[in-house]
């Protein structure tokens, strides 16, 4: 393979017999004019030609060399404009329309809790998610809790370590959540009192939570009659009130790992991280006759840091200084489902629940709670995407009627969450927006996990961009060191 070589050399001189030892400075260039050089040998940046500037010797005026291993085909050099030749060509995303809340449409990319974008849905003071239920809080991205001094003692953990959250978790909620839910992510998930669950990860579009259909054996099996269990929700965080303890035993579980904690009993579910003892203090308050004898609200509350568990028998609420407690309140299927027009939307056997979960249902045959593992293969392919309102007690999908009556005259937080979701096994619908903008597409935007967003490509992207896009010559600076003679 042939060089050209340019070779300019200064050098400093002088008359003195003092000055006759000097250095001179050879700055070597080279070009190979095979390969990927191409004929007249442009520049990337349209800046050289088949030979160098003169008047400048830096990088930019010079013929660029070819690197064997990647510039070996012509057809791998950048076009002259770098900022859009080299793009994937893959179609631009179509803007998102604006989010219909309880009191209007807003922008696509505004915080709300009726926003489906997970990366757009606000946060409580604490960082816990803000649905009535208290679950949510789905991840689209893996993160790192580093337990904290104030809480290390508590939990009987070191200072600093380090609790690894996957992506795809999710805080249960309703009767299966827990007052430590609603503190922050040290309570959440280094606390073991707060129940997490995990979706399958292998989709492409991590902002959309994966869903697969129910079993129709469960399905049949499914109570949305009367008699199922009211929705249990989130009415004050980190308080108690004075209240009636619970006298009546949990009803029957169909769960054989339980351990006895205090007054309450906790259930160990498998799939589920954390364990609470909240769904068995609801159930022994629905045994004793629920709490509608001692106040208007049916609040009741439970401590989960010793089992305290009944109706409040005042409207005075204490706030703590921790999320060990917390006070919910009863709230029945008419009342949640009320419509505009003053009927009532039944509910329904859901059809869909989020891929790889352990679901909990209410069970005709049991006459009690059941689970299911929510299971249709690694999930892949998921398409089919649509915004669709989420039950985290479940957690599973309600019908798009059912979670929109909810929605009537509620102005605050969501019963049912709008979650951008999609379907396992199926393909089509709503544009994978992170992917678009992972790809350098105008008008997308990233997930980053639940309650934060941002535009534009992350700091390694930019590093690789600048590697891949910048074409830097090969630059070689030879020392000559000239003794003379005396």
């Amino acid at each position: 393979m042939k060089v050209r070589q340019l070779v300019s050399a200064w050098t400093l001189l002088s008359a003195s017999s003092n000055h006759r030892n000097l250095p001179i400075l050879l700055f070597v260039q080279g070009k190979k004019s095979g390969g990927g050089g191409g004929g007249g040998g442009s520049s990337s940046f349209g800046g050289g030609g088949s030979a160098p500037r003169p008047s400048s010797p830096s990088y930019n005026s010079a013929p660029r060399p070819s690197s064997p291993s990647y510039n070996s085909n012509p057809s791998n050099y950048r076009p002259s404009n770098p900022t859009t030749a080299y793009r994937p060509s893959v179609p631009t995303p179509t803007p998102r329309p604006p989010v219909k809340t309880p009191t209007g449409s807003i922008p696509y990319n505004s915080r709300s809790p009726y926003n489906p974008n997970p990366s757009y849905k606000p946060l409580s003071n604490s960082g816990a998610p803000t649905l009535r239920s208290g679950g949510g809080g789905f991840g689209s991205k893996a993160k790192s809790v580093i337990v904290t001094v104030a809480k290390a003692a508590a939990f009987g953990l070191a200072v600093g370590a380090v609790i690894n959250v996957v992506r795809g978790a999710f805080l249960y909620g309703g009767r299966y959540s827990s007052p430590y839910c609603r503190g922050d992510d040290v309570d959440r998930y280094a606390s073991g009192r707060c129940p997490v669950g995990y979706s399958t990860a292998s989709h492409k579009c991590a902002g959309q939570v994966p869903l697969c259909g129910i079993p129709e054996s469960v399905r049949s099996d499914w109570n949305v009659g009367p008699e199922a269990p009211p929705r249990v929700e989130v009415s004050f965080d980190g308080s108690v009130c004075s209240f009636v303890p619970a006298t009546a035993p949990p009803a029957a579980a169909n769960n054989d790992n339980t351990t006895n904690t205090n007054d309450s009993t906790t259930s160990t579910v498998e799939g589920v991280d954390g364990t609470s003892g909240l769904s068995d203090c609801v159930s022994r308050i629905l045994s004793s006759g629920g709490c509608d004898a001692y106040n208007a609200g049916s609040l009741f509350q439970y401590d989960e840091s010793n089992g305290g568990c009944g109706c409040c028998s005042t409207p005075q609420i204490v706030p703590l200084g921790n999320f060990s407690a917390a006070v919910y309140s009863f709230q029945t299927s008419s009342s949640a489902t009320a419509t505009s027009s003053g009927t009532t939307e039944a509910s329904a056997v859901p059809q869909h629940c989020i891929s790889g979960a352990t679901i909990h249902y209410p069970s005709i045959a049991a006459s009690a709670d059941a689970t299911f593992r929510c299971d249709c293969g690694s999930c892949t392919d998921c398409g089919n995407g649509a915004s669709r309102y989420l039950d985290w007690s479940g957690p599973f999908a309600v019908s798009d009627a059912e979670g929109e009556a909810a929605v009537v005259g509620n102005t605050g937080a969501p019963l049912y969450d709008p979650v951008d979701t999609c379907v396992c096994g199926t393909a089509g619908g709503m544009a994978c927006e992170e992917a678009m903008a992972g790809q350098g597409q105008g008008g997308g935007y990233d997930y980053d996990g639940y309650g934060s967003s941002y535009s534009g490509a992350s700091a390694a992207t930019v590093v690789a961009g600048r590697g891949t896009s910048w074409a830097v010559g090969m630059i070689g600076v030879v020392l000559f060191v000239l003794v003379g003679r005396r």
